[in-house]
């Protein structure tokens, strides 16, 4: 397809029709310009009634659980979650395709079935509304994940991921907006087919990429959890900036046979998928129900790795934590620090030992990975755009980046990449000398981001503090510490000096009053393949920063 304004538009009308015109809030109803946080808007808006408002409340684990039982059913749950979805879509433009009609179809299926067996569930996520990013195809559905030269492609499958969520019982009901190409340098959420995705605790800010629709989605209760992809930090950076938990698992854990995507074949450095939730038990159903569904059976790069939930229990370890509180080269701003500090204190106070572990080869890690990126010398990108004549957007960070690697340098590069890997396996385990186990530290914490959300379009690259973990292959989590942006309690730190002109740059973006109420996170790393164990440990984490605050 060509691309044109006009094709946006038409689409952009075609996704509006599927909202159901007395799900529409009236244009003198919604919140002004000057109404930044709108999270609590799904609650007044009159849209949901008390009922539907009490179960898009719900925990995931007691949502779960009240439809595992019969006391909700499906078409109830879903239609409540339908409803919060429009809502969410229309304060912060964060859905693309919209097939509430399909999804309470799916509600009834299941409710018949739920009858027809006993009143027995049909799986684990029986009736549980889910959202997807832009990029898992469903048989039948338009999949375009923002591009114009895709506009109009119907899904002929479904993604593995999807065929094993409907194994298990859940509803999709709509997906959600994406950077272009899922490349962006900094994270947004924008393209030239649905636009800018904003930040609901602050519509001056950015809700983070490329999975940022989903994370906009699930802080305003539009979906019990979504799944996004990351490459480079794209489902931690949107967890990061709506104050969500988010998982980046190893490579292949969870299946991404099926899931359209840019960049397809490049190997060095690859794209996970992981769930967001606004709870660590949505994290772990979902993370769960996947497993169980044997996802090696339908996705050849899957490893066979059942569901290790003595991994999860920790019953007889008590975890040591590193902590790495800058790379060394862009110091996070004020409140990332503090939300850092918080996390520690806590931990030490509920008698957990932390170690300080000094930051990893940063600098050669950046450039791994700006060259695995752009290896092609944006081909790929090039190839894709030309078929409708869709310009690059100006935030994609490989844009430039024209030196195409020929076959033999890009396995130098492969080498260069396991190298580094190997080192900081070694580098890791080295940390047995810190400890007073004598054993290596089982998980390390460190700022997901410089910053929390920031504004849009205002930004300067970098992404070290989440690629970095891509580029080794790490499982890492977002979690949220319950605080936000305090004015009072983060100013501008004027006794800092910048290490270099971009932490300068950094440090100059940053104002308590501008960023104000934006929520805080830390991250956390754990063993490759050992996502149980990073669930695990962020279940202490969240114990202890609970108890910090008796």
């Amino acid at each position: 397809m060509t691309w044109s304004s006009e094709a946006s538009k038409a689409k952009k009308a075609a996704q509006a029709k599927a909202i159901p015109p007395e799900w529409y809030i009236p244009k003198d109803k919604l919140p002004p310009e000057s109404v930044k946080n709108v999270t609590g808007f799904y609650r007044t808006c009159g849209v949901l009634n008390q009922s539907e408002i009490d179960i898009v409340d719900l925990q995931p684990d007691v949502l779960l659980s009240k439809l595992a039982s019969g006391s909700l059913t499906a078409l109830e749950t879903t239609i409540a979650f339908c409803k919060a979805a429009a809502v969410a879509h229309q304060l912060t433009n964060c859905l693309t395709e919209i097939f509430f009609d399909r999804a309470i179809e799916r509600a009834k299926y299941l409710d018949e079935a739920f009858k027809k067996n006993g009143n027995k569930p049909v799986g684990p996520l029986h009736g549980c509304p889910i959202s997807l990013k832009d990029q898992f195809q469903i048989k039948g559905i338009e999949c375009n994940m923002g591009i114009a030269a895709w506009l109009g492609e119907i899904s002929e499958r479904d993604s593995v991921l999807v065929t094993i969520l409907n194994d298990a019982g859940a509803v999709l009901h709509c997906r959600t907006n994406v950077s272009q190409a899922l490349m962006f340098q900094f994270g947004e959420t924008d393209n030239y087919v649905y636009g800018k995705t904003c930040n609901p605790y602050n519509r001056t800010l950015t809700c983070g990429g490329s999975s940022g629709g989903e994370g906009a989605l699930v802080a305003l209760h539009g979906s019990v959890f979504g799944v996004g992809t990351d490459l480079g930090g794209s489902v931690r950076i949107p967890a990061c900036y709506q104050g969500l938990f988010g998982l980046r698992p190893s490579l292949h854990r969870f299946p991404y046979a099926g899931a359209r995507n840019t960049l397809l074949g490049l190997e060095g450095i690859a794209s996970a998928l992981g769930p967001l939730s606004r709870s660590l038990d949505g994290i772990t159903a979902f993370s769960k129900s996947v497993i169980d569904g044997e996802p090696w059976l339908l996705d050849p790069k899957c490893p066979e790795i059942p569901w290790r939930q003595d991994m999860l229990e920790m019953k007889d370890k008590k975890p040591v934590f590193g902590v790495t509180y800058w790379d060394e080269i862009a110091m996070p701003h004020p409140p990332m620090r503090r939300a850092l500090s918080m996390t520690v204190d806590a931990l030490k106070k509920a008698g957990y030992e932390v170690v300080e572990v000094k930051p990893f080869k940063v600098a050669e890690a950046v450039s791994l990975v700006g060259e695995l990126y752009s290896s092609d010398g944006g081909e790929d990108l090039s190839r894709t755009f030309a078929k409708s004549g869709e310009p690059w957007h100006p935030l994609i960070l490989t844009a430039g980046m024209d030196k195409k690697l020929s076959v033999w340098e890009s396995w130098q590069l492969n080498l260069k990449k396991d190298d580094f890997r190997e080192a900081y396996l070694n580098y890791w385990n080295k940390t047995r000398e810190l400890t007073s186990t004598g054993k290596p530290i089982d998980g390390l914490l460190l700022p997901p981001s410089v910053s929390t959300a920031h504004v849009l379009d205002k930004w300067h690259q970098y992404l070290p503090y989440t690629a970095f973990f891509n580029l080794v292959d790490l499982p890492a989590m977002v979690i949220p510490v319950n605080a936000s942006v305090d004015p009072e309690l983060d100013p501008v730190d004027t006794s800092y000096q910048p290490a270099s002109d971009l932490d300068a740059a950094i440090q100059g973006c940053y104002s308590p009053e501008v960023y104000e109420n934006a929520p805080l996170t830390v991250q956390l790393v754990g063993r490759r393949l050992r996502e149980e164990e990073v669930i695990g440990m962020t279940r202490h984490v969240v114990n202890a920063l609970e108890a910090s605050k008796v």
